[in-house]
């Protein structure tokens, strides 16, 4: 169900900054000209002549004007807005009847329901993780305006990923439910390390003489270390996959993306005389054998 939402200034004719005396004279003009006993059987006039007495029941209190002004300067742009249907309300039966508007704005009732056009502000932040926090998954602390609350980031958690927490924004100023937390968590990715997916991609810096004998090494990896050996006939402008060694599938447990190494070559330094003699006799080895 929707109520229109009412402006009452706009229903008594009259400018913000309408002064007491300004109201009442909107007021006393309007009700003459629409009250029921000059316009018997007329019910557009009857429903207008409710409408202007719950205008100047509002613009003549003093409390419930300040109240009605700050809940329109920060919503004037919208025109209407959702809400439960009230139950119980604490209306008397000697009370005029006034709107569905006014009866949620101004009137107490004995639903738990709150009423989503008096909500309060929501409230943005952000976090800043890792790459290894996005893997591990963590629980931040942060301080907002309503207090200190607890943000607990998944494992597997992507870049960009916005966390809705209900209720954890600002307080309603109108008696309705809080807004919601809305946490943007960014995830840096720093070399060694880039991201896809959940897939993982890994620079990992191989001595020649590991790639050329095609023996074991050890790479470290977000899940612990893990043994590897370059393929026979290894062309290095591929990448090794190392299955289930990735980031985490939220979605899923105990499931993984893969680990995919970038090998790059780590060429030997400050050889020794001793040492190019052998590097030369095994060229020129090589060079034998291909002729």
């Amino acid at each position: 169900m929707h109520v229109n939402f009412k402006d009452y200034y706009k229903i008594l004719d009259v400018s913000k900054e309408a002064s007491e005396e300004d109201i009442k004279k909107a007021y006393r003009k309007l009700a003459k000209k629409y009250h029921p006993d000059k316009n018997p059987d007329n019910k557009k006039a009857e429903e207008t002549f409710k409408e202007v007495s719950e205008a100047y029941d509002v613009l003549s209190n003093s409390e419930k004007r300040k109240k009605f002004d700050d809940f329109i300067s920060v919503s004037n742009e919208k025109k209407t807005y959702a809400y439960t249907n009230p139950t119980n309300s604490n209306t008397s039966e000697n009370e005029p009847e006034y709107s569905d508007f006014f009866k949620q704005f101004f009137k107490k009732t004995s639903s738990k329901r709150k009423y989503s056009f008096f909500k309060g502000d929501d409230l943005r932040g952000k976090i800043t993780i890792d790459l290894n926090e996005a893997f591990e998954g963590s629980v931040r602390i942060i301080n907002t305006d309503e207090g200190k609350i607890r943000i607990k980031i998944k494992p597997g958690v992507a870049n960009e990923t916005i966390l809705k927490i209900d209720g954890k924004g600002k307080k309603s100023l109108y008696g309705g439910e809080n807004g919601d937390l809305y946490i943007r968590i960014v995830v840096n990715e720093k070399e060694p390390y880039s991201r896809n997916g959940n897939d993982l991609t890994k620079i990992e810096f191989v001595d020649i003489y590991t790639a050329i004998l095609g023996e074991e090494f050890s790479v470290s990896t977000f899940k612990g270390n893990v043994r590897v050996k370059i393929p026979e006939h290894y062309s290095f402008a591929n990448k090794l996959r190392i299955k289930g060694f990735g980031m985490p599938i939220s979605e899923s447990t105990n499931r993984y993306g893969d680990l995919y190494l970038d090998i790059k070559l780590k060429l030997p330094e400050n050889l020794t005389l001793e040492e190019k003699t052998l590097i030369k006799k095994l060229r020129d080895l090589r060079i034998k054998k291909q002729n």
